[in-house]
């Protein structure tokens, strides 16, 4: 079921990073250096959502596995106003984000409602909130019955807010947008492939669709290699540290356990941060 928020997150920041045409004047040294940092950025963006998992995958899973709706797995949407920095409001819209994805996926329109007001709410804080203004909003109520509906929304919504970002050279945040999400969604994902240890077949296919994110980890740590920010550098280090656990989690229950404590430990560290 975690996978399906991986395909949610594929959805809805489908990062589109401004081209630069090349032009006959000579940049300096900065500008040359933001612009090639820009466009490695794209290429990593670009290949991580290329290996996230098709929306086919991801129901079939949960069809077949006979996945239910447990909010209890999910952060807490009265905890949205409690975040008042910039980097835990990017990173937790992301969280957020992929809450409001697996609510719409398990068709729980009030539920969803409520995530997409936390998501409302720090895109504000942001400086994003046409991202999620009143239309969004309604669309949101009037479709709340149709999952198709509900995940283009979602999309679309995010696909704006990255541009905003990305127009006003806060790009960072983008890819702190898409962190939260993998890792709410790689959470989730643990959380309902251990509440299914003894439907050795649900089990197993869980665990199936949760290995096949590790090349979508190796991007995003490609990305957080970027960055210079100290709290930036903790998620990555603890990205480093579930990569090395992941090359034996596949076939070693135990190893998958400690994969997934690693989440649960970083999960824990971006929510609790205000």
């Amino acid at each position: 079921m975690k996978k399906k928020v991986a395909y949610i997150l594929g959805l809805f920041l489908l990062l589109k990073l401004s081209s630069c045409t090349n032009a006959n004047n000579v940049k300096d040294e900065n500008e040359t250096s933001v612009i090639e940092e820009d466009i490695s950025k794209q290429i990593n963006v670009q290949n991580f959502f290329n290996t996230i998992p098709s929306s086919d995958e991801i129901f079939q899973v949960i069809q077949i596995a006979k996945l239910n709706y447990n909010s209890e797995f999910l952060n807490n949407p009265v905890q949205y106003k409690n975040y008042s920095l910039e980097k835990p409001q990017a990173l937790n819209l992301g969280v957020y984000a992929a809450d409001l994805a697996i609510s719409g996926a398990f068709n729980q329109p009030h539920e969803s409602m409520l995530f997409l007001r936390c998501t409302n709410h720090l895109a504000k804080e942001l400086g994003i909130s046409s991202a999620f203004d009143e239309n969004v909003m309604d669309r949101f109520e009037a479709n709340k019955s149709n999952r198709d509906s509900i995940l283009e929304i979602i999309s679309q919504a995010f696909k704006k807010s990255d541009k905003i970002l990305l127009e006003n050279k806060r790009g960072n945040l983008s890819v702190l947008m898409i962190v939260g999400a993998f890792i709410e969604s790689m959470y989730v994902a643990g959380e309902y492939a251990l509440s299914y240890q003894q439907d050795t077949m649900a089990y197993n296919k869980i665990k199936w669709l949760y290995f096949k994110q590790q090349e979508s980890l190796h991007y995003l740590i490609n990305l957080l290699q970027k960055v210079s920010d100290i709290e930036d550098k903790k998620i990555l280090d603890a990205f480093l540290n579930i990569n090395d656990c992941m090359k034996n989690a596949a076939k070693n229950d135990e190893a998958f356990k400690k994969t997934h404590q690693l989440f649960t430990d970083v999960r824990k560290q971006i929510i609790s941060v205000y």
